[in-house]
């Protein structure tokens, strides 16, 4: 049943609001990790390079390629001494899927990261820690690089209490994670990030406009799909730009901030997505992904009503650079 909210809504865009027989499906939820004694075991030794090795071979065999190609990414960052590890990662990578057919908004966020990891590091042999990463498919993004992912649901590292040594990585990224850091843990969150690298941090993050109505917007993603994001967005509110900025200043941190994204191509990309699978049009699903993903992607970022900002904290000389 629609709530009042969303039938206003509706109905000063001029609609007429008509019952239809109730056939509402579940929202989808992110794919479980599946039951393995190896991640068992890394939950008990994290850093164990090679549970992340057999855990990614269980993964393959699982067809979960992002995921298995992460983890032995993942093995080889925490330097396995198995002689087949790179050979795996190799033949991991090889059976990936062509990362245009994955969802458009995703898509965008990954080849924004990674645009901007290659962007500051300007040498493929970097380093990278993935924090929240999900599945890890920002690793088939950036395959020159060494990469780790810390995301503990699925591969059993935590992202919020990380067992890595200060400054073991050149760089730590996150994307769409700080909103759903609750605010009061937020600054430690990022101190963690900064404590692992380097050089630097870089977020990719949803921020709050005011004029992109986004808690109007969140409502409406949770009345319609049910997704649990929306929810944790309205639990946690949007970070704002001026908490970056504090940040930065406090800890003489280089700042530099870019629009990501328009917000309504993103909002309409979420609801097209969550009515073509709901409908069972995956394949012609995949087929609008791969289109918006080759010829959209280098003319989606807006200055006036953006999805996210993209950030960079470095460790150099504290400099601020905003293009908004």
């Amino acid at each position: 049943m629609l709530t009042p909210f969303v039938r206003y809504v509706l109905s000063k865009s001029g609609y007429t609001i008509t019952k239809i027989p109730k056939h509402r499906c579940k929202a989808s939820a992110p794919e479980p990790a599946p039951s393995s004694r190896f991640l068992r075991k890394i939950l008990k030794d994290p850093l164990n390079p090679d549970f992340h090795l057999l855990y990614a071979e269980e993964l393959f065999k699982k067809k979960r390629l992002y995921l298995a190609y992460a983890e032995a990414k993942t093995a080889v960052s925490l330097a396995t001494e198995a002689k087949n590890a790179d050979a795996r990662v190799q033949t991991y990578r090889e059976a990936l899927p062509d990362t245009i057919t994955l969802d458009h908004n995703q898509y965008f966020r990954l080849f924004s990261l990674s645009a901007e990891i290659m962007h500051q590091s300007k040498n493929r042999s970097s380093s990278v820690l993935d924090v929240g990463g999900g599945q890890g498919e920002l690793a088939a993004f950036i395959p020159e690089y060494s990469y780790c992912l810390a995301e503990p649901a699925i591969n059993g590292i935590s992202g919020t209490a990380l067992p890595f040594p200060d400054n073991a990585f050149d760089y730590s990224v996150s994307c769409h994670v700080l909103e759903h850091i609750p605010v009061k843990s937020r600054e430690r969150f990022l101190d963690q990030l900064l404590a692992k690298s380097q050089k630097g941090v870089i977020l990719l993050n949803p921020f709050f406009i005011e004029k992109t109505c986004p808690d109007e917007r969140i409502r409406l993603f949770l009345e319609i799909t049910g997704a649990k994001w929306a929810e944790e967005h309205l639990d946690n509110p949007l970070p704002e730009i001026r908490e970056i900025q504090d940040y930065a200043a406090k800890r003489s941190l280089e700042l530099s901030i870019k629009p990501n994204g328009t917000s309504s191509t993103s909002a309409a990309y979420v609801f097209m997505s969550y009515f073509a699978e709901k409908a069972g049009q995956l394949k012609e699903l995949q087929a609008i992904n791969a289109f918006f993903n080759t010829r959209y992607t280098h003319i989606l970022n807006s200055h006036e009503s953006p999805n996210a900002y993209l950030m960079y904290l470095g460790k150099g000389q504290a400099n601020s650079r905003t293009s908004q």
